[in-house]
C-alpha cells in the first residue's frame, strides 16, 4: 500500500515538474521568437535610413560599422532576456520525486505483502463476525 502512494507522489511531482519546464521552454522561446521578429523588422527597416544618415557625417565604410555595433548591442540585450530562468517549484517537485523514488526502493516487499495479508485478515474476521450475527437473528 504504502509502495502505491509512493509511486502516486512521484508521478504527481514529476508531472509538476514537466509542466512547469514545458512552460519554461515556451516562455524561452517565444521571447526568442519576438527577438528574431524584432531584429528583422527594425533593423530591416532602420538600416536603410540609419545608413543613409551616418554615410553623409562618417563615409559608406564607418557607417556600416557603426550599424553592425549596434545590432550586435540589440543582439546581446535579447539574449539576456530569453536566457532560462531558475524555478524553485520545478526544483522542489525533481526533489520531491527523488526523494519518494528513493523510499520506495528502500520499501519491504515482504512488509507490503504483510499488511495486505493483515487486511484481508481483518476483512475476512469482519465477514465471520457479520454471518455469525445473521445465524443469531
Amino acid at each position: 500500500m504504502r509502495s502505491l502512494r509512493l509511486l502516486g507522489l512521484a508521478a504527481e511531482a514529476e508531472t509538476l515538474r514537466l509542466k512547469r519546464e514545458a512552460g519554461a521552454f515556451a516562455r524561452t522561446t517565444l521571447l526568442q521568437v519576438a527577438a528574431a521578429l524584432f531584429g528583422l523588422v527594425a533593423l530591416g527597416l532602420l538600416h536603410g535610413a540609419a545608413w543613409m544618415w551616418l554615410r553623409e557625417s562618417q563615409g559608406a565604410i564607418w557607417a556600416t560599422l557603426w550599424l553592425a555595433l549596434a545590432d550586435l548591442v540589440v543582439m546581446g540585450v535579447l539574449l539576456l532576456l530569453s536566457r532560462k530562468r531558475h524555478d524553485p517549484v520545478a526544483q522542489e517537485a525533481l526533489m520531491l520525486r527523488r526523494q519518494t523514488m528513493a523510499q520506495l526502493r528502500a520499501v519491504s516487499p515482504m512488509n507490503e505483502a504483510l499488511s495486505l495479508v493483515k487486511w484481508r485478515s481483518a476483512v475476512e474476521v469482519g465477514g465471520m463476525v457479520l454471518d455469525f450475527m445473521k445465524k443469531r437473528r
